[in-house]
């Protein structure tokens, strides 16, 4: 049996710039509620924006080469890197406006763990040759640009949380999509 730890980096966002890039594995805290303890780096002061979330996908694979072919196991995991982001605090005047920035970056995070959801399914669901890893990468690529085009779609159709109509037309669709997925945490 051959363990692999393998680390992908790719999406990178202008939203309030988020990031997926490699993580570990070990410090991987899943996907839960934002709160401000999750926004300790310093801020942007040239961004026009008043927060950036940087997330953080990765995955690890255990490899079991067969006669044919080889099976491989993934556990991908998703968190948010505290120390790469950032709320602008001194712009903040209400807990009404903090509450829409906070709930805005975790719309990023819910777009997060739709891709991580996907991510397991289709990555446990391939059959591999012996070039396991490149397929992963590439299967990885495909997934990863296709939540980057929706991650860009929501910060354009909220306008980065200003339009208050199209964050809650959004709030409702990405809450419907992982409670679908029975994702949704209590």
């Amino acid at each position: 049996m051959l363990k692999n730890l393998v680390y992908i980096c790719s999406l990178s966002l202008l939203l309030f710039a988020t990031v997926l890039s490699s993580c570990n594995k070990a410090n991987a805290q899943g996907y839960r509620q934002l709160t401000i303890s999750d926004f300790k780096g310093k801020a942007d002061p040239k961004s026009p924006f008043i927060s950036h979330v940087k997330l953080r996908i990765g995955y690890q694979s255990t490899t079991l080469k067969r006669v044919d072919s080889y099976q491989v196991t993934f556990h991908v995991f998703l968190d948010i890197n505290p120390r790469e982001s950032w709320i602008k605090f001194d712009k903040i005047k209400t807990p009404e406006i903090l509450a829409e920035v906070l709930n805005h970056e975790q719309g990023h995070f819910k777009i997060g763990l739709l891709m991580q959801h996907e991510l397991i399914s289709r990555l446990n669901a391939r059959k591999y040759t012996s070039h396991y890893k490149q397929e992963a990468a590439t299967l990885f690529n495909k997934v990863s640009n296709k939540y980057q085009a929706m991650q860009l779609r929501y910060d354009a159709e909220t306008e980065h949380m200003m339009n208050r109509a199209q964050q809650a037309i959004w709030d409702k669709k990405l809450n419907r999509s992982i409670e679908g997925l029975n994702l949704l945490m209590d």
